[in-house]
């Protein structure tokens, strides 16, 4: 996997673990902010000719009434609390691939390493990015068999149903997070602890010689020491 990752230019995996985790973070935004707040986006659709009732993370929507938002509700006898509850996981899986994100942003800018040494470091990021994947996989795994069981109970009480629009954008999100978890954070950049022991000099991504008073500065095509004033 590291003889692998190593062959991806620096930019471009930096690139691609930012865009990989930001279109990972705005799609489990979306699916938690589904119906009831944005009934286009849905676990299940029931079509009907005066409108479709959809399904969502905290709620349903039917052409007169969409239920007050709350964790766990229930639909007849085909969607139950244990199924809507479940659907929590997203919620709890955003807050991840937000610090997620946030642990990249610095690598795209500046590469400072009294900065970096909180947020932007490789340990920060392999524990968020380890959870959020992992709360991503399972969310996405327990949407896709619980709204299944639903959506056959519909089928069985002869009522037209179809799968909606999250189960698949949760789909697109949890392949996202599992790319990103094989090519991880880049081997040249901040890396938390051996630049601590270097004190901030020699580590990977930074060249030897980096004077104490510059930080790295990460161009397209170059990376250049920039004296501080």
């Amino acid at each position: 996997m590291s003889s692998l990752t190593s062959r991806i230019p620096y930019g471009a995996h930096v690139i691609a673990l930012f865009t990989l985790t930001f279109a990972a973070l705005v799609l489990v935004i979306l699916i938690t902010f589904s119906s009831p707040f944005i009934a286009s986006i849905n676990f299940l659709k029931l079509p009907a000719a005066e409108g479709d009732t959809t399904f969502g993370s905290f709620g349903w929507c039917s052409p007169g009434y969409c239920l007050p938002s709350k964790v766990g509700y229930e639909y007849g006898t085909q969607v139950n609390k244990a199924l809507t509850g479940g659907m929590m996981l997203w919620a709890v899986a955003f807050i991840f691939l937000f610090f997620t994100t946030l642990s990249i942003l610095p690598l795209l800018f500046v590469h400072e390493s009294r900065a970096l040494r909180t947020i932007g470091n490789r340990t920060f990021f392999i524990v968020m990015m380890m959870v959020a994947t992992t709360l991503t996989v399972v969310a996405w795994l327990f949407s896709i068999y619980g709204w299944s069981v639903a959506h056959r109970a519909f089928e069985v009480a002869n009522v037209d149903v179809k799968l909606g629009s999250a189960i698949w954008m949760g789909l697109t999100a949890a392949l996202c997070m599992i790319i990103v978890f094989i090519i991880r954070w880049p081997a040249e950049a901040w890396d938390g602890a051996v630049t601590r022991a270097n004190n901030g000099e020699g580590a990977r991504g930074v060249p030897h010689g980096v004077p104490s008073n510059g930080y790295y500065h990460y161009k397209r095509t170059t990376r250049e020491v920039v004296p501080r004033y």
